[in-house]
């Protein structure tokens, strides 16, 4: 008898309710369901989301690594990784207040590589690749280098977008 009422029950919900309360009863249904949510930078700071007029501290034009004229803002508010704070560099696509964040740079001073890797495991999830002491990280639409150590006592990371091809392969080769 219960399996009978059980399969009249949602037959009987959509005849009562209709459509509407269906649609929210699925919405819930998912409420509880664990998604996760693609990382694009840290702190205030997001590739695709930050721009030039964002960046506080002290911006200078700059020419980047292809010829582009960009601009590179340093003396951010630092950023916390794991107990250390990181210095915060910023790298933008031209020099007008629209420029786009084409990289965000941390730069940890005395850092333990284990720690830095457990923050970035924890917050990025597994390294998509190691080459010695450099792990990478892809996603569908940010690179992450991390250099650890890029010289002793020091690591280095940095965030690209996917567009910035080129500066990604001359870091890989770095």
């Amino acid at each position: 008898m219960s399996g009978a009422r059980s399969s009249g029950a949602p037959r009987a919900l959509a005849n009562l309710a209709g459509p509407a309360v269906l649609a929210a009863l699925a919405v819930l249904a998912g409420a509880g369901c664990e998604r996760r949510v693609e990382i694009l930078g840290v702190g205030p700071w997001k590739l695709g989301k930050t721009t030039r007029k964002d960046a506080t501290g002290i911006c200078q034009p700059t020419e980047l690594p292809d010829g582009r004229a960009g601009t590179w803002c340093f003396r951010q508010p630092p950023f916390g990784i794991g107990k250390k704070a990181a210095e915060v560099d910023l790298y933008f696509a031209g020099t007008a207040d629209e420029a786009p964040l084409i990289e965000l740079q941390l730069k940890v001073r005395g850092c333990n590589e284990d720690d830095i890797e457990a923050w970035l495991r924890q917050h990025f999830g597994a390294a998509t690749e190691h080459r010695g002491t450099r792990a990478y990280w892809r996603t569908s639409r940010m690179f992450l280098a991390a250099f650890l150590p890029q010289d002793p006592g020091r690591c280095v990371l940095r965030m690209l977008p996917l567009s910035e091809g080129s500066e990604i392969e001359r870091i890989k080769l770095l």
